[in-house]
């Protein structure tokens, strides 16, 4: 291996712009570990190896305190670079996060598991998503689309569905109660704040790494929304709500396709739909698989303990995860 430049306290913009070219994923953005900071009191600590000019590997690493027995750090779709296997580069950073405190790391890379991996006995407990091809073109994506999904978006246009993007205060809140109101009625927990959503909006757009709220009204009524955030050359789906008193009027489709023609316009390669899930959200799972894309299962979460206390700690995590 080519001698390593290793760079801490990266500029955000630099950092961005760095995660954008290795082609990684938003949640190892500064602009979403300076949002959790900012509004969750998160902090992180961030490395960048270098060689030559060329950024080649990285890691943003979120603390997640234990109490009495120091922290464990967690690596939320990362770390991203140009090596298959991320081992040697964790373990060149042990002796730095152990000086630091750390018990455990955890990593989770946006990366799909290969062949072998596939076979091993926790595969129900890796993550899923589905990867729509961008880079085919529009006339291809449409194609690609489930036959009553098309449907759907003519359906919407027809009816007089509007569709935009949007960062008003205004609208965000009404976007983040619609989204409350479906996780209260599917029983599930909203994996977002209203704080946090206004913060990644509001931090501008930047070339590498922008989130955008895309909305669908039907006579001035909000009927559905998503949260998506651009990295680079993919797009990836963050939040979503769909009030079912609009559902005939086929306002998911509509604003999901706007997301896909906005990307489009970005030149944009992949769109991830983020987490599915057959089982416990079966009508998420469908409407996402008639929108062509793929099946994926990612790598899922690597554990690097440091110590008995860390051995500990990993192997709960294995338990719960």
């Amino acid at each position: 291996m080519s001698t390593i430049e290793w760079r801490e306290d990266v500029p955000a913009a630099d950092w961005d712009a760095a995660l954008a070219t290795l082609g990684g994923h938003p949640l190892q953005s500064a602009l979403w570990g300076d949002a959790r900071r900012s509004v969750d009191g998160i902090h992180d600590h961030r490395w960048l190896a270098m060689i030559g000019p060329d950024p080649v590997w990285m890691i943003r690493i979120e603390e997640r305190r234990l109490p009495a027995l120091g922290w464990i750090g967690w690596v939320p779709r990362g770390p991203t670079g140009r090596f298959a296997d991320n081992s040697p580069l964790v373990s060149i950073l042990a002796e730095r996060l152990k000086r630091l405190g750390a018990k455990l790391l955890i990593t989770d890379p946006w990366q799909a598991a290969a062949t072998e991996q596939l076979l091993a006995v926790d595969d129900a407990k890796r993550p899923r998503t589905i990867w729509i091809d961008i880079g085919l073109g529009q006339g291809e994506i449409w194609n690609k689309l489930d036959k009553q999904w098309r449907y759907g978006v003519r359906r919407a246009q027809r009816l007089g569905v509007a569709v935009g993007s949007s960062g008003s205060d205004s609208d965000v809140e009404s976007f983040f109660e619609l989204c409350a109101k479906v996780s209260r009625a599917k029983g599930f927990r909203l994996p977002a704040s209203l704080k946090l959503m206004k913060c990644l909006l509001a931090s501008g757009k930047s070339e590498s790494v922008e989130a955008r709220l895309f909305l669908a009204r039907h006579e001035k009524k909000l009927g559905s929304g998503i949260f998506v955030i651009r990295c680079g050359k993919s797009m990836h789906y963050f939040w979503g709500g769909l009030d079912r008193a609009l559902s005939r009027q086929r306002v998911g489709e509509a604003v999901q396709w706007a997301a896909i023609e906005w990307a489009l316009a970005q030149g944009c390669q992949r769109y991830d739909l983020g987490g599915i899930s057959p089982k416990e959200n079966p009508t998420v799972y469908e409407f996402k698989k008639k929108m062509g894309g793929i099946e994926v299962t990612l790598v899922g979460r690597q554990r690097y303990p440091f110590g008995l206390g860390g051995r500990i700690v990993g192997w709960m995590d294995a338990a719960f995860h």
